[in-house]
């Protein structure tokens, strides 16, 4: 079987102001066990992550394991959903050997704070509040939903290749200022 056409991503973060996460078109590099290690390696403010799809696999329902060798980023969850209109779009162009499902990876920003603040991909987790101990305090309740929704992105990211059925997304607290 075909590997899906579509490969998107979906960045959450964990502020709560910000809005769902929309899905992205990546770049698909292919990578192949005699190539060079060193061509994946991201450079300052890049993010990559590796999809490995193995298509002699006999059990074609297991979905890839993805990893982030990028800092900034720590991949959550992988879907596998149908692509709407794709089989479509691949019938109009005469690929009827087209696989009509897509991958959403999921991401979160990694809480790094000791990595460089000049990368780009540094701007999401650079803009969340600060906490108590960097002097500006934050009502209870806030600093409570805070924690409960990264403890859930944390599961998530623990459970993530050996989950059988995914988690829904962490829909953020509403917070009241």
């Amino acid at each position: 079987m075909q590997p899906p056409f579509y490969i998107l991503c979906a960045h959450s973060t964990s502020v709560p102001a910000l809005p769902n996460p929309a899905l992205v078109h990546t770049t698909v590099q292919y990578h192949y066990a005699d190539d060079d290690p060193l061509a994946i390696v991201p450079h300052t403010g890049e993010q990559v992550l590796v999809l490995d799809y193995d298509s002699s696999d006999s059990n074609t329902s297991a979905l890839p394991t993805v990893q982030s060798i990028s800092p900034s980023v720590a991949v959550t969850n992988v879907r596998d959903e149908e692509a709407p209109g794709a089989a479509a779009a691949a019938a109009d162009e005469g690929d009827l050997t087209r696989n009509d499902r897509m991958f959403i990876i999921e991401t979160t920003a990694a809480l790094d704070r000791f990595a460089p603040t000049k990368c780009p991909t540094r701007l999401l987790t650079a803009a969340r509040p600060m906490d108590g101990s960097m002097g500006e305090r934050k009502p209870a309740h806030a600093v409570l939903a805070q924690f409960k929704q990264r403890n859930a992105v944390l599961r998530r990211a623990l459970l993530y290749p050996s989950s059988e059925t995914p988690t829904p997304p962490v829909k953020p607290f509403a917070t009241a200022e």
